[in-house]
């Protein structure tokens, strides 16, 4: 096994792997898959817990008890495509990185033998982070270690490589009570005659 380290990279000897990511606490998990240019080609290239399944490239959930993983078969990724990058934010909102460093195991998808693992080092304010990139160079597969830290979430990462975050709809006003004309005033009584 290859422990790696920022920026290192090791070719793929089989066309299906697993990215495990695990940390302390629970994460939640991605894969995006990229063109030359570095961006999804719609919506449907961002595979995470409510889109679990794209070309080439699926997400399963470890439920908490075991890490989450998205698995790369790389005869089945469309051409055009050159990259997959996995993810990671924590769960709880607002929880950043610090202390908490996540490992991402890259495993032979078939047998679950250990290719690699990457812990980013140095983490602090990051809420989400690209933590292995598996991609095409001259026709071979390899991965990467990357670390990168975004302190804007999944929404961040998400929104940097083209995938259209919706931002939460503004609460309507409240409806106003319809307003009623005061009744009209009384008519005088009578005067009485002296």
């Amino acid at each position: 096994m290859t422990a790696m380290t920022p920026g290192s990279n090791i070719p793929l000897p089989v066309t299906r792997v697993t990215v495990d990511v695990a940390a302390p606490v629970r994460l939640d998990v991605s894969g995006l898959l990229l063109t030359a240019d570095g961006k999804v080609r719609s919506d449907d290239d961002f595979i995470f817990y409510n889109q679990p399944s794209g070309p080439g490239v699926t997400y399963r959930s470890g439920g908490g008890s075991t890490p989450d993983s998205i698995t790369v078969d790389t005869t089945a990724v469309p051409p055009g495509i050159e990259k997959i990058v996995v993810t990671a934010s924590p769960d709880a909102a607002g929880q950043t990185f610090q202390g908490i460093e996540p490992t991402a195991t890259i495993r032979n998808a078939e047998d679950g033998s250990v290719l690699a693992s990457f812990t980013p080092p140095r983490l602090a304010a990051e809420t989400a982070l690209v933590i292995i990139e598996v991609y095409l160079r001259n026709g071979a597969w390899k991965a990467r270690a990357v670390g990168q830290g975004y302190s804007n979430g999944l929404a961040g990462i998400a929104t940097d490589f083209g995938v259209t975050v919706e931002e939460p709809a503004a609460p309507a006003p409240a409806p106003q009570a319809p307003v009623t004309p005061p009744p009209p005033p009384a008519p005088a009584a009578p005067l009485a005659a002296p």
